[in-house]
C-alpha cells in the first residue's frame, strides 16, 4: 500500500531491529518523504520486512526503501569488504561472454536436465572471506542430495543474481545482470531453477520476470524427503533468513527437512518464523559494531535453546554469524556453531547411508 496511508503510529520504529541499538526510525523516513524533506537515512534499514509485516495500514516499507535507494550511490565505506563483490558483478557485466559463477562441484549433472541448480557466489565467498566456513561445500552438498533423490541437475553458470546491487540502489547494474541471466535461463531450457541461497531465491522469484519455477533447495528436497535417509543426534535450532521467511513466506520446508533427521530435536528460537530477528547485515551494507551487536544477540538467543548447532538457509547469514564466531579476539565466547542446512543434511546422509 502507498506510503500516504501511513498515519505515523510509530509501530514500525518500535519493532525495528535497528532501533535496539541505534536511533534509526522507519517512521521518521516516511514522515520526511511525506513532507518532501531531504536527508533520508537511506542505508541504515536492514530491509528485513518486519515493519511491513506488522504495519496496521499495510504500508510497503520494503518497496519504499527499494525505490528511494534506486540510483542513489552509497558511500563505498558503507559497503563491507571494500566493495569487492560489487566489483565482481561489474566484471560479469563488462565481460558477459566470459564470466559467470563457478559450477565445478562434486556430483553428477546433466546438461539436458529440465531442473537447473545455481550455486550462487559460493566460490567468491571462499576467495574473499576468512570466517571459518567452506562455502564451496554447500554446492557439493546440494549435488549430493539432489543425486540422492534421483536428480542430476543442469549446472547453471549464471552471473550474480544482482541482489546486492538492487538493494544498494544500483538499479542499472541490477537490470543488466537480470537481462543477461534471463537470456541464459531461457537458452538453457530448464523448467525449474533451484538455488541454495535465500537471496538468490528471492531475487529470481520476485525481482525477475521468469516463466519457470524458482525453488530454494529446501522446497525442492521437501518434495523428495521420503528418499532422504538421514540420521543424527542432539539438538539444533533454526534461523529464518529475512529473504526466505518474511519476503517469501517460506517457513515450513526447512523445518520439515530437519524433522526428517531421525534422532535430531529441533528447538525453536524465542523469536521465530515471521518474528525471527534479522542477523544484522543486508546486502553487505553496514558491517559495523552495530551489526555485530545484532549478530551477538542472535547467537545469544540461539545458545538459550541449548542447541549445539544453529542452522540457516542463507549463505550471507552463515557468513555474518560465522564472522562473529571467528572474531579475533572474540567478542564473546560462544559454544554453538552455525551451519548451512544443505551441508548439515548431506553430512547426516553421508554418515548414515
Amino acid at each position: 500500500m502507498s506510503i500516504y496511508s501511513c498515519y505515523q503510529c510509530g509501530l514500525c520504529t518500535g519493532i525495528c531491529p535497528k532501533r535496539l541499538i541505534t536511533k534509526y526510525s522507519p517512521r521518521r523516513d516516511l514522515e520526511k518523504t511525506l513532507l518532501n524533506k531531504d536527508e533520508l537515512d537511506l542505508w541504515s534499514c536492514l530491509t528485513c520486512g518486519l515493519c511491513s509485516q506488522y504495519c496496521p495500514q499495510g504500508v510497503g516499507y520494503l518497496d519504499f526503501m527499494k525505490e528511494v535507494r534506486s540510483n542513489k550511490r552509497v558511500d563505498e565505506d558503507t559497503i563491507a569488504h571494500k566493495s569487492v563483490f560489487n566489483l565482481i558483478s561489474q566484471l560479469m557485466i563488462k565481460f558477459p561472454e566470459k564470466s559467470g559463477v563457478s559450477t565445478d562441484f562434486s556430483g553428477e549433472s546433466d546438461p539436458k536436465c529440465p531442473i537447473g541448480y545455481f550455486p550462487g557466489c559460493l566460490d567468491f565467498l571462499d576467495s574473499f572471506l576468512e570466517v571459518g566456513v567452506n562455502f564451496h561445500s554447500i554446492g557439493d552438498a546440494a549435488l549430493k542430495l539432489m543425486n540422492k533423490v534421483g536428480v542430476k541437475p543442469q549446472m547453471m553458470g549464471l552471473k550474480c543474481c544482482g541482489h546486492d546491487e538492487l538493494w544498494q540502489g544500483n538499479r542499472e547494474e541490477f537490470e543488466r545482470l537480470k537481462d543477461l541471466n534471463t537470456h541464459s535461463i531461457k537458452e538453457s531450457g530448464i523448467k525449474t531453477l533451484v538455488t541454495t541461497c535465500a537471496e538468490c531465491t528471492r531475487t529470481f522469484a520476485l525481482d525477475y520476470n521468469l516463466d519457470i519455477e524458482v525453488l530454494h533447495i529446501s522446497q525442492f528436497l521437501e518434495k523428495y524427503q521420503g528418499k532422504l535417509n538421514v540420521k543424527g543426534e542432539g539438538i539444533v535450532t533454526y534461523h529464518d533468513p529475512c529473504r526466505l521467511g518474511r519476503h517469501m513466506q517460506i517457513y515450513d520446508p526447512p523445518r520439515n527437512l530437519i524433522s526428517q533427521v531421525k534422532g535430531m530435536n529441533l528447538v525453536e528460537l524465542e523469536n521465530t518464523k515471521e518474528d525471527c530477528q534479522c542477523c544484522g547485515v543486508s546486502a553487505w551494507l553496514g558491517c559495523t559494531t552495530e551489526s555485530k551487536a545484532l549478530l551477538v544477540n542472535k547467537l545469544d538467543e540461539a545458545e538459550k535453546t541449548a542447541a549445539a548447532t544453529l542452522l540457516t538457509t542463507c549463505t550471507k547469514c552463515l557468513a555474518h554469524l560465522s564472522c562473529v564466531l571467528n572474531e579475533k579476539p572474540p567478542l564473546k565466547e560462544f559454544q554453538i556453531k552455525v551451519q548451512d542446512l544443505t551441508t548439515f543434511l548431506a553430512e547426516k546422509l553421508a554418515t548414515h547411508i
